[in-house]
């Protein structure tokens, strides 16, 4: 009697298994691709927020607790104030002496902030190039707000606001409800 030959079990993949794999991972990535970049955009955009607010609050910490007046502008060389409406290059807070809100070469730089990324736009209202701390905290004028926003349709626009009092708040919509718009 002859013993039976086993036979082979052959493994692997069709030609027709491998294609449609590929087609179906095709299609998952095209999904999710374009998800990741929303993701990215909107991480942005909390750290800008989260710098800008630091940045704010340091500056009104340090006017309250060394009864100085203090001011924050925005600055492209990390010196000097640029006086444009454009925070996005980067940030200074110095010590204003003589309180007439320009930085004089005896006045000390308290904080430099670099912008994180290029792609957040950070714009204030008319109005308010810089922002004046008083030693008792607040920040007089009318109410400023900084609205940060980026090149991505699906990442909700945010926004600052500054009270006179001195205190941040942060909204998705402008102090009178209407959505936020960037220039």
């Amino acid at each position: 009697m002859k013993t039976p030959v086993p036979t082979c079990l052959q493994k692997g993949f069709t030609l027709i298994e491998l294609l449609i794999t590929c087609a179906v991972l095709l299609i998952l990535f095209g999904i999710g691709i374009p998800g990741f970049g929303s993701i990215i955009d909107s991480n942005q955009q909390v750290a800008a927020i989260n710098q800008f607010s630091t940045s704010l609050a340091h500056a009104r910490y340090y006017a309250v607790t060394n009864n100085r007046h203090v001011i924050l502008c925005p600055s492209t060389d990390l010196q000097t104030c640029t006086g444009g409406m454009d925070w996005e290059y980067g940030v200074i807070s110095f010590l204003d002496d003589n309180r007439n809100r320009l930085r004089d070469a005896n006045e000390e730089v308290i904080a430099i902030n670099q912008a994180i990324d290029r792609s957040i736009d950070i714009q204030t209202s008319i109005g308010r190039k810089k922002i004046h701390y008083w030693p008792s905290g607040s920040a007089p004028g009318s109410n400023v707000t900084f609205r940060f926003c980026t090149d991505s349709s699906n990442v909700k626009r945010k926004a600052l606001i500054i009270s006179n009092s001195g205190r941040v708040r942060l909204s998705e919509n402008l102090p009178d409800g209407s959505e936020i718009t960037c220039n």
